[in-house]
């Protein structure tokens, strides 16, 4: 375990040398870039990940709440607060020079990497929503996931190009999305498409992990590979299944590049796999 989570530390920072090197390299912070946000704000909600994650990481509720403000209180109730308590954070921040954002990454990624050292990466950590614990190793994989994927809306928002690594994409989709996923709970994660479902599909993501997600009625579990019989199965390529996940790219394109392909019993049911879930 102490190994695989070096892998995912690592990775993490590769991506941190490469986000604020691409942060110091743009001038303008309100180029239009995810949603309401610019350019700079994006960054601000980067930075204030690299601040709140490491405060969960040492045990900090506090310090959390310092980096998203949420009027609930943290943690949260639910995950449906999470978008709120972003915004308002972000809206909290005056700072929006892109130099001092990347100091401040680079800054939170130093000390955090220091507090791993000796660390349990199997100790529990209390996550953002009430009642949900995960790994310390765990909130790697979280920081990873927002640094990749913010990374990509501020180069995709600069005209810059943002390659990334499959591995790093694999780590995050095994090692992040699918337990959040797994911990949210069976009904949180189900959208209104999938109320009636009952399908069982296989997900391999190509160069990580096969799960079997099993949709029964409203009900979502994700499960390790079993006799169970499958309805439906999906090769994924990381990258694109980590772009479509989180609706940067749509799933269309990956099907038609064969980044997305769904084989089995109904291969028709492959189209419908993502519009069964919530964003987590």
């Amino acid at each position: 375990m102490q190994t695989d989570w070096q892998r995912g530390q690592d990775a993490l920072r590769h991506e941190v040398r490469r986000v604020t090197a691409l942060l110091r390299s743009i001038e303008d912070p309100l180029v239009p870039a995810l949603g309401q946000w610019n350019l700079g704000e994006v960054a601000v909600h980067l930075s204030q990940a690299w601040s709140g994650l490491p405060a969960l990481a040492r045990q900090d509720l506090a310090q959390f709440q310092d980096a998203l403000p949420n009027p609930g209180g943290i943690p949260l109730r639910s995950i449906d607060e999470l978008a709120e308590a972003t915004v308002l954070a972000v809206e909290a921040e005056p700072e929006r020079d892109l130099r001092v954002l990347a100091d401040r990454i680079e800054t939170r990624a130093q000390e955090y990497f220091s507090a791993c050292v000796g660390e349990d990466p199997l100790a529990p950590r209390q996550w953002m929503v009430e009642g949900v614990t995960f790994s310390q190793s765990m909130l790697t994989y979280h920081l990873l996931n927002e640094t990749l994927v913010h990374g990509y809306d501020i180069a995709h928002a600069a005209g810059r190009r943002w390659r990334i690594e499959p591995s790093h994409a694999a780590l995050v989709v095994g090692r992040f999305l699918i337990p959040v996923i797994r911990n949210l709970g069976s009904q949180t994660m189900v959208a209104g498409a999938g109320a009636g479902s009952c399908t069982t599909y296989e997900l391999r993501i190509r160069g990580g992990n096969r799960f079997y997600f099993v949709f029964n009625d409203g009900a979502l579990s994700v499960e390790d590979p079993s006799p169970r019989r499958v309805d439906c199965r999906i090769s994924a390529d990381p990258v694109a299944f980590l772009m479509v996940a989180w609706a940067r790219q749509s799933q269309w394109s990956a099907i038609a590049t064969g980044k997305l392909v769904a084989w089995g019993r109904k291969p028709w049911l492959g189209p419908k796999f993502r519009g069964l879930m919530r964003n987590p």
